[in-house]
């Protein structure tokens, strides 16, 4: 995240400081992982926890100003972190372990995944057994459970296999630091290397995907913004996704990208050119001949339903009217064939109506529609046919 404050106290340590300073700098990777998470459907970490600093009574000697506490079920909505304590507190007493929580991202004090018991995040947790003898961080790390390695540094993200790992030092104080960071936030997941072909037939199948706000009131493409997912971003897009829609908090997906430290994302969002290559998509087949047959079926169907009846009728001869049904068949398939030999109009338009339960508010008018059509033709036929 970028221009964060952050909550400090007094007399803490310089490297405290300096960790949590690289945690909320960082934490844009720990978010990218977490929007992987949990799309899968078995999944892959063995724990994922952000740390918060709540903030205490100052007036009170005998406790410290903040208490910093380990948080699960993480969310993050740009500028709000929750999620639901995983210990119980030792001076927060208003809470409880399994209390849900929600504070400001500037109260973020650390961030930590753990993938096949490696360890990723944990600037705070390095900075703590930095400063502890061989046996305190042995028994640090056996009260964990976990493999720190040696402190000094931390690993950000997992490398590919083969890879050396990717560290950073605690206070991101090198050259070489910028330069990791600045690679992977060029990179992308690999889980958004592999899924680019579903993900383009998802949402040709389903457009909803691009244009519906969820319940939080966010498109598809804020969320993907803001966890830095720039092959999602590019794919929505292409398919018309509205970079100038905002959010319910008022943010665009532009701002989202600055906010959130994604400068690649931001450029392909001002519309500079994409630095990779459009993806090959299978067109398919044209869909106006089927609307063209659908059209002359739904025609020669009517015709029997109208002329045929009407023609008996007229000339004196014994004349039967078929029931609603058929009438309903013949205008829903002349209905469906003249959408689909006149192009993407309606789908178009669909989009721009809203939703009415699952349904979109211009099929259920277009089926309305189909309905009242029938009835009327039906009944203006029969009338005929009994008048004569």
């Amino acid at each position: 995240m970028t221009e964060q404050m952050i909550y400090g106290v007094e007399g803490e340590s310089q490297a405290l400081k300096d960790a949590v300073a690289s945690a909320q700098a960082t934490f844009k990777f720990y978010w990218r992982e977490m929007s992987w998470e949990a799309r899968r459907i078995i999944k892959c970490l063995d724990m994922a926890a952000v740390k918060l600093s709540f903030m205490l009574d100052p007036d009170d000697p005998d406790i410290p100003v903040v208490e910093n506490m380990w948080v699960r079920d993480v969310d993050f909505d740009g500028a709000t972190v929750t999620g639901v304590l995983m210990n119980e507190p030792r001076w927060a007493t208003a809470f409880k372990a399994g209390d849900p929580v929600s504070l400001p991202f500037a109260a973020l004090n650390d961030w930590m995944y753990v993938r096949d018991g490696h360890v990723y995040g944990g600037f705070t947790v390095d900075a703590l057994r930095s400063s502890m003898t061989d046996d305190e961080r042995a028994g640090h790390d056996a009260a964990w459970g976990l493999g720190f390695g040696e402190p000094g540094t931390v690993e950000v993200a997992p490398a590919a296999e083969g890879q050396a790992p990717w560290r950073v030092s605690r206070a991101l104080s090198h050259l070489a630091d910028q330069q990791l960071l600045a690679q992977l936030e060029q990179g992308d997941h690999p889980m958004a290397v592999n899924m680019r072909e579903k993900l383009e037939e998802a949402l040709q199948q389903y457009p909803g995907m691009i244009t519906d706000f969820d319940d939080g009131g966010w498109l598809l493409l804020h969320r993907e913004v803001l966890a830095g997912n720039y092959p999602v971003v590019q794919a929505l897009l292409r398919h018309g996704a509205d970079p100038l829609a905002t959010n319910s908090n008022g943010q665009t997906s532009l701002a989202l990208a600055h906010e959130a430290g994604w400068p690649r994302i931001a450029r392909l969002l001002q519309g500079e050119a994409s630095d990779e290559p459009e993806p090959e998509v299978a067109k398919g087949f044209a869909l106006w001949p089927v609307g063209l047959l659908l059209v002359a079926m739904a025609l020669a169907w009517l015709y029997f339903l109208v002329v045929v009846p009407v023609s008996r009728a007229g000339v004196g001869q014994g004349a039967e009217v078929a029931g609603i049904w058929s009438f309903m068949g013949a205008v829903l398939v002349l209905s469906l064939g003249v959408v689909s030999s006149t192009g993407p109009w309606y789908f178009k338009l669909r989009q721009r109506t809203p939703l009415w339960g699952a349904s979109r508010a211009l099929d259920i008018g277009a089926l309305l529609g189909v309905v009242l059509i029938a009835f009327a033709l039906h009944d203006q036929v029969q009338r005929y046919v009994i008048a004569h």
